[in-house]
């Protein structure tokens, strides 16, 4: 139930829409009734011409307010003769029939905007959020997974407010009309004809559970498959060179298998409710029938028009009925997406301390004062203890193992994951009592694995700075040495460079990452190894490019080639979390034999 209230949180800015559509439903029955009455009264008054007019409205046994509904539409049909009395019948059945569909119309385009607005809103939410989210979250989530969320899941919850505003707006009360018709005509037959409503209602409660199930299942199982699918689309370089197309087919086909079964079980169970309602309906259909033309041939205790008019509500009620089982299921389905929409809304965002202020300059340094840092799923301290000062305009590079805290040491500065002991200080201001926007706005980051979006040249440039003059652009790419390559692509700065840069070598992607870095123009910079996968011509223009962001910055070099990093003020020696050792280049040289070592070792393997 709390998921069901959950989802019409959606849908409260649509009030106004909601309300016509309920009162667009409610004529709609008024009207529908109505002209299920005029039907019977053309089969049991125009095609039965040995009922006279006075007869048609004189039986003392009917009940009151149906003897009134017959000599109201006797009056509106007038005396003439059997085609004049035809005429006004279908003349007046055309117009109940064109108002009953127009608020049928109105009311079906009133809800279908509110369950379009309430897509776009849920995904507008859950990408919002997403944005909000630390970056843990991604780490431990599957892309598709993610993906399929917020895609398929949002769409689905929609069908909880459309059957419920819509459907059950019509349904009822189009059931309860029907039913209180059938009372007036006879009150036994329709006490008989309620036993319908529990046997379907047994029946739909038992395969809506079922059915819930299943759609969980079926949610995440076609998350598997998008995942398996967003796979093997970014690594088909190596599935290809490895030809491991085969294994990768039948990986695909065996979670579309899964799925395959998933959905089908689920679909048996929708198609079988529909005939077994049927079923139950036509039974009690036929009782009726039975008891109805005993109490019209035998007991006399019915007049044969009446009979009629309980014939046609009493099958007109039996769809209306049978459409309630098909809206439970669908509920059901869509609660189920929901609980999947929510696992991920549910999840606490990074936000600023209540008393955070915005940092507009950078003066003094930064500082680690004890920093320790474990990843909550094992406890185990990636960091420990660190204690760091990096001054203002100076090059401070990190080297170590694979494994022993680099790259950490840096997503805890941008506060891509949080402190779990100590604290970071920027100019003696904790980065926790800092606005995380001007934090990372004071700090421009070049990676080893570059993201550029699937765009000109131009904008990937321009990411962090859109408002940038095309000249400002320029001059990045210059002091990127980007600009000579540029200008020889097909369209100059507005080349479109594909998905992830895929038009582009590995220098280019590097070197138009840090033309981006140079002109958000940041006080501190960050190069997470950024020449580690470059051929050796790449890297030079990579290193180049780099020297002309140093003059005035605070720069942090995270450095797998040791050959980089030699003119750094001060080197940092990272060992299993802690540091090991700090010194220039010729220090650790003199006095480090591990740094001693594998800088030769590297030195070596660039000369053999």
């Amino acid at each position: 139930m709390k998921y069901f209230i959950k989802i019409f949180s959606f849908a409260k800015p649509y009030k106004l829409q909601i309300a016509l559509s309920l009162l667009c439903s409610s004529i709609f029955v008024i009207m529908n009734t109505a002209s299920l009455w005029m039907i019977s009264s053309l089969l049991s008054t125009i095609l039965n011409p040995s009922k006279t007019n006075t007869e048609l409205s004189i039986n003392s046994s009917k009940n009151s307010i149906i003897t009134y509904f017959e000599k109201l539409t006797n009056n509106m049909l007038g005396n003439g003769d059997d085609i004049e009395r035809l005429k006004m019948l279908c003349l007046m059945m055309l117009i109940i029939f064109l108002l009953k569909n127009i608020f049928y119309y109105l009311s079906n385009i009133s809800i279908n905007y509110v369950n379009h607005k309430m897509i776009m809103d849920i995904r507008n939410k859950i990408f919002s959020h997403i944005q909000s989210l630390p970056l843990s979250f991604f780490h431990n989530s599957k892309i598709g997974e993610i993906s399929s969320i917020t895609i398929g899941d949002a769409a689905k919850m929609r069908a909880a407010v459309n059957d419920t505003v819509n459907k059950l707006s019509k349904h009822p009360l189009n059931v309860l009309a029907m039913l209180i018709m059938l009372s007036l005509i006879n009150l036994k037959m329709t006490l008989f004809s309620l036993m319908i409503i529990p046997c379907i209602g047994v029946v739909v409660v038992k395969i809506g559970q079922s059915i819930r199930r299943k759609t969980i299942r079926s949610s995440k199982q076609i998350a598997g498959v998008t995942n398996v699918l967003h796979e093997n689309l970014s690594g088909i370089n190596v599935v290809k060179s490895f030809i491991q197309e085969s294994k990768e087919i039948n990986k695909f086909t065996k979670e579309t298998k899964k799925h395959f079964k998933l959905i089908y079980k689920k679909s048996r169970l929708k198609s079988i409710t529909t005939p077994i309602n049927d079923m139950i309906g036509v039974i009690i259909a036929i009782s009726i029938l039975w008891i109805g033309g005993r109490e019209v041939f035998i007991y006399k205790t019915l007049d044969p028009n009446g009979f009629i008019k309980f014939i046609v509500y009493l099958f007109a009620m039996l769809q209306p009925a049978k459409k309630l089982a098909d809206i439970n299921l669908s509920i059901q389905s869509s609660i189920a997406a929901a609980q999947r929409v929510f696992s991920i809304l549910n999840i606490k965002p990074q936000v600023d301390s209540k008393n955070a202020v915005e940092i507009t300059d950078f003066n003094d340094g930064i500082k680690y004062s004890d920093v320790s840092f474990s990843y909550t799923e094992n406890n185990i301290h990636v960091l420990n203890k660190i204690n760091l000062s990096i001054p203002k305009g100076h090059v401070y590079a990190i080297v170590g193992k694979s494994g022993s805290g680099k790259s950490t040491l840096i997503n805890l500065l941008l506060r891509f994951y949080e402190i779990s002991n100590g604290e970071i200080l920027i100019d003696e201001k904790s980065i926790k009592d800092l606005k995380i926007s001007s934090l990372r706005n004071m700090i421009g980051i070049v990676s080893q694995q570059t993201f550029l979006f699937n765009n000109t040249i131009k904008n990937n440039i321009a990411y962090g700075n859109e408002k940038a003059r095309d000249e400002d652009i320029i001059k990045a790419a210059k002091l990127a040495n980007a600009h000579e390559f540029i200008i020889k692509s097909t369209d100059g700065y507005d080349t479109i460079i594909g998905e992830r840069g895929s038009k582009l070598s590995g220098g280019q992607i590097q070197r138009i990452s840090i033309a981006r870095a140079l002109l958000k123009n940041p006080p501190i910079l960050i190069f997470d190894e950024a020449t580690s996968a470059l051929d050796t011509e790449s890297e030079n223009e990579v290193k180049n490019a780099i020297e002309n962001l140093l003059q005035d910055r605070t720069v942090i070099i995270i450095a797998h080639r040791l050959s980089t990093i030699t003119n750094a003020d001060k080197i940092i020696v990272l060992d299993k979390g802690e540091i090991s050792d700090l010194g220039s280049h010729e220090e650790l040289i003199d006095r480090n034999n591990e740094y001693k070592n594998l800088f030769n070792s590297q030195f070596r393997d660039k000369n053999v």
